[in-house]
């Protein structure tokens, strides 16, 4: 079946897009300056949310036009990330947009054909673009082109078919209706949007008039289960002919990709391993370290971090601090232990006792000491282990968000060496376990942060959030934080202003290295 011709139309018949966050409406108005024929092809149910930022956008363009297309959302700042090969379709390109205004993400998928298909695989190719670009619909609401109702409907039924799978049919056994939630709503919403003309004109254009015979009396009847079922297998025996693998093919690779989603399910949530499962930038992993006293909001600004670029990208967290964080296997027995026998705070207990209490308690000081001193190899190796992590997760194109960073700087004091009055002591073994301990935290020079993040807030503000410490310690730890140096960008944010803005101020800095 032969299209008919597409033809660019003139600058002067292109209207202004009229909604949505700024990034995404100087997009579209650049594609429709420069003649970039295209339409968001799908979901246009609900669009508005795609617009501004909560959803994707699937954006089909003509082929022709496809690197006029990416060097706009270059030229606005749009970036391309990588998907890893289990999550990776042919013809589909991922941006990511970042509006300064509001710090939020926008997920470009740039179509230049139709591949759709089953659950984790989408392997069949269909060639219908230039009807879907040739009866593309002006959204007046939001002055966006989109796929005409009755095609998007025609497409929703095929999408459906053909992700279909055994275990679908076993679904109304339990209760359960065959197509989602989310097919039913985006259905009710398209036929409201059209009419029985248009839904059997793009059923036949579309699929052939032998579909005709197949098709109810009124739309709605569509998705009736017995109706759905018979347009189903019409519809795969119709689309066999596009496939991009046989029957057992299919199944393997689908089955090898819903494992990974899984999987990467799992290690978002649990494990933490470093291994990308999702997208990466094709520029290279980021380290970024959080610095701040206790109350600055470190915490805070990590699980934002994590939340922001997590929607997309792969992300790991490391915690690299002796707090409540997450501790490792090895040291989690000491931090249980320190929290029953400690008395006047964590950092009387690991500090050891003052001089006065020394004197009367001899015994108890040796045990503080000892009990310092396991301490800090523990952390030294969790440390050691978390540098690796770090390490490995970045030279595969992760991005890690750091909570606190090994520093060599100042002994003693904010994630820095703990045993270094041991290297004037009599004993070999002390001094070599001090060295040991101090060449840990020397290397975390040789794999430095890509950014650093200074979190300074007053020290009052920190104690009304941290009140089981005093003003004094409080304004040490501030002043530290300001005197460390890494040989990497920093920046330094004001940590008295309310978390959003503190988060907003954060994301500006990291998208330019993203």
């Amino acid at each position: 079946m032969t299209a008919p011709a597409l033809h660019a139309p003139r600058f002067s018949e292109e209207p202004m897009p009229l909604a949505g966050l700024d990034i995404v409406r100087r997009l579209l108005t650049a594609f429709h300056q420069g003649g970039v024929l295209y339409c968001h092809w799908k979901s246009n149910e609900h669009l508005q949310a795609g617009l501004l930022g909560d959803t994707d956008l699937d954006i089909l363009v003509l082929r022709d036009h496809s690197s006029k297309a990416e060097c706009v959302l270059i030229e606005l700042g749009y970036k391309r990330f990588a998907t890893p090969p289990l999550r990776t379709y042919p013809a589909i390109s991922d941006f990511l947009g970042f509006d300064e205004a509001t710090g939020r993400l926008v997920h470009i998928h740039l179509h230049y054909e139709l591949t759709i298909g089953e659950a984790h695989l989408k392997s069949y190719h269909l060639p219908w673009e230039r009807h879907l670009l040739d009866a593309r619909k002006l959204d007046d609401t939001s002055g966006v082109y989109t796929a005409d109702p009755a095609h998007e409907l025609v497409l929703l039924i095929v999408r459906a078919a053909l992700k279909r799978r055994w275990r679908d049919r076993l679904k109304p056994l339990v209760g359960r209706r065959e197509l989602s939630t989310d097919v039913s709503r985006e259905f009710a919403w398209l036929v409201a949007h059209t009419d029985s003309t248009h839904i059997r004109h793009a059923f036949t254009l579309l699929l052939g008039r032998q579909v005709i015979p197949l098709l109810p009396d009124t739309p709605q009847e569509l998705c009736k289960p017995s109706r759905f079922r018979v347009l189903a297998r019409y519809i795969r025996d119709a689309a066999r002919q596009y496939r991009s693998f046989g029957r057992p093919s299919a199944a393997l690779h689908a089955w090898r990709r819903e494992a990974q989603w899984c999987f990467d399910a799992a290690n978002r949530r649990y494990l933490h391993l470093p291994i990308p499962l999702r997208r990466t930038s094709p520029r290279g992993g980021l380290v970024i370290a959080l610095l701040g006293s206790d109350g600055a909001g470190k915490s805070t600004l990590q699980a934002d971090l994590i939340k922001w670029l997590g929607w997309k990208l792969d992300i790991l967290p490391i915690y690299f601090g002796s707090g409540g964080g997450t501790a490792s296997f090895y040291r989690w027995p000491l931090l249980k232990l320190h929290r029953l026998v400690q008395r006047g705070g964590r950092e009387a207990f690991l500090a050891g006792a003052d001089t006065e209490s020394a004197a009367r308690h001899p015994g108890r000081s040796r045990v503080r000491e000892a009990a310092r001193f396991c301490w800090a190899i523990t952390l030294a190796l969790e440390k050691r282990s978390k540098l690796r992590k770090m390490t490995r997760a970045r030279n595969r194109g992760m991005i890690v968000v750091c909570d606190r960073f090994p520093q060599s700087t100042v002994a003693d004091f904010n994630d820095g060496p703990l045993l270094q009055k041991y290297r004037s002591r009599r004993s070999r073994l002390l001094r070599r376990i001090s060295e040991w301990e101090a060449s840990v935290y020397h290397r975390a020079k040789d794999v430095p942060p890509d950014l650093v993040i200074k979190l300074i807030a007053a020290a009052d503000v920190a104690f009304r959030r941290r009140p089981d410490m005093s003003i004094e310690s409080l304004q040490k730890r501030i002043d530290t934080v300001v005197a460390l140096r890494f040989s990497a960008p920093t920046a330094i944010i004001e940590a008295d202003a309310p978390a959003g803005e503190v988060a907003l101020a954060a994301r500006k800095v990291i998208w330019p290295l993203l």
